[in-house]
């Protein structure tokens, strides 16, 4: 069982519209407060350019919904692309490096969730790995999720508005759009 008092006690970077470090603050306090902060998204995906989707763990404020491949926050005094680097290894158990990665949008976003209390608003580089992986190099991390699914390209370019519940709010109008245009061109 993860510990969200250890969890919470992270400090993380507020940043300013133009996504300036203003100050450092406790995680609780920023999603308390619903101060901007940084995170991270890292897309990973198959040679037939299936994609692949944790569905997020039972304590996570999007319980039971496929989110990106790997995400998390950027920690106090560090970039996005070190955050994605380590994210992607913490996640996946997968080692990447800067150059690994192809930086695909970066975008603003806000969601509040009232049952525990929390605005999660945020500025968010999202990126994909630029080399196929197969299902036997990733380790899922239990504290993230119970595992990693695959959805096909296909699929997810035709997604129809009842599937569009399966996935977290902006996976599929924020991001997906971008990885699968990324993928269509490689």
């Amino acid at each position: 069982m993860i510990n969200l008092n250890s969890e919470n006690k992270e400090f993380l970077d507020v940043v300013n519209e133009e996504d300036v470090v203003i100050e450092s603050r406790l995680r609780s306090e920023i999603h308390q407060l619903g101060l901007l902060h940084r995170e991270v998204h890292v897309w990973l995906f198959d040679k037939d350019k299936n994609l692949y989707f944790p569905k997020s763990a039972a304590h996570k404020s999007s319980a039971g919904l496929f989110d990106a491949s790997i995400g998390g926050h950027v920690d106090k005094d560090e970039d996005y692309i070190t955050a994605a680097v380590r994210e992607t290894k913490e996640e996946s158990g997968i080692s990447v490096s800067p150059e690994d990665l192809c930086l695909l949008i970066k975008f603003r976003g806000l969601s509040e969730h009232k049952h525990r209390a929390k605005i999660n608003n945020f500025t968010r580089s999202v990126y994909i790995y630029k080399k196929s992986i197969t299902e036997v190099e990733i380790k899922a991390d239990p504290k993230e999720t119970d595992g990693f699914n695959k959805f096909s390209f296909e699929f997810l370019s035709n997604l129809k508005k009842e599937d569009m519940s399966l996935f977290h709010r902006f996976v599929p109008t924020h991001e997906l759009p971008h990885v699968l245009n990324y993928l269509k061109n490689i």
